[in-house]
């Protein structure tokens, strides 16, 4: 009797585990699908083409951006200076254009410059072994009020028509930055898969020292994400800087916090060493969707501030439940 009970017991803990598991890891897509048909019977607005390429072409610009910052979160690192980033490449390519440089040049030099915010980042974090949070808190401040010293404050206009297409054509139906959307998640899904460089990062979150042992060059790797991140949301600042035909000092407020909230609901662990790009996805789908949704049934801004702070708090009680 004693070894059927104990075996019994040993079955029910399986089962328990299991469904746990399942529930932990699944819980985002259950989620998403559920809200998808509530919104599709809630509004007759929501399951259309049209709302449908809106919202991917709403995410999309932040989707890039979490590219980097999912590299940054798996090596348990967070890059909080990305929305002024946005900001100083919106305002740099501007000023460029107007400057009479060409288009394609005047994107390569905002790129490179924008590189050089994440190269400073990433070596006072690996160099001086400080965490991010803090150094990329205060390159947030700093990054800002460079970009606000460069205009005054103000918006740059006066853009070329010629700039315009490249944040706000179609091709085939489907809205630019959607497809540049793909093409880098596809890129970043091979780095982080296929590359001794994305298993570095991996290795990294999951035990420095150990990565360090096996003979990973900490130091490049940690500013190689920093400056990929830095990259991508200047990508996102020139995009935007495109659809606005302006540059702005203002754009980006508060994006770092939206992007690492859906890296973290797309199941991301904040200790490093565990997440995916199509988990980040599916984040950044749940974020677009519940933003768009609560605004086709006329939810107050206010009230979708305290939905999305709730739906943050969710994915960290997810989170924490992954890694126990």
């Amino acid at each position: 009797m004693n070894g059927k009970a104990v075996q019994q017991e040993s079955c029910s803990t399986e089962e328990q585990f299991f469904l746990k598991n399942f529930i932990v890891n699944y819980a985002l897509y259950f989620a998403l699908a559920g809200m998808i048909i509530f919104l599709t019977l809630a509004t007759n607005k929501f399951f259309t083409l049209s709302n449908i390429v809106n919202v991917l072409r709403q995410i999309s610009v932040q989707a890039i951006i979490a590219i980097g910052m999912t590299m940054a979160i798996i090596m348990a690192q967070m890059d909080l200076s990305v929305g002024a980033v946005v900001a100083f490449a919106s305002v740099c390519v501007a000023l460029l254009l107007n400057a009479g440089v060409a288009l394609p040049l005047a994107i390569l030099l905002t790129l490179l410059f924008s590189a050089v915010w994440g190269l400073i980042s990433g070596f006072v974090v690996a160099y001086f072994k400080l965490h991010a949070f803090l150094v990329t808190l205060a390159m947030m401040t700093l990054v800002r009020g460079v970009t606000y010293t460069m205009t005054g404050g103000y918006p740059v206009g006066g853009l070329p028509k010629s700039f315009f297409p490249l944040g706000a054509g179609y091709s085939l139906g489907i809205p630019y930055p959607v497809i540049y959307m793909i093409i880098l998640y596809l890129i970043g899904f091979v780095v982080l898969k296929k590359t001794p460089f994305g298993r570095s990062i991996y290795s990294i979150g999951g035990n420095e020292d150990a990565a360090r042992l096996s003979g990973i060059r900490i130091f490049i790797v940690k500013v190689s994400v920093f400056v990929t991140t830095a990259v991508l949301s200047a990508v996102a600042g020139i995009i935007l800087s495109s659809r606005l035909m302006a540059g702005s000092p203002e754009i980006g407020q508060g994006w770092e916090l939206d992007i690492i909230a859906a890296v973290v609901i797309g199941g991301t662990s904040i200790s490093g060493g565990v997440g995916k790009l199509t988990g980040t996805m599916v984040g950044m789908l749940f974020v677009g969707i519940l933003t768009n949704g609560m605004i086709l049934l006329g939810v107050t801004p206010y009230m979708q501030q305290v939905v999305r702070g709730l739906v943050i708090l969710f994915a960290v009680i997810l989170n924490s439940m992954q890694e126990n």
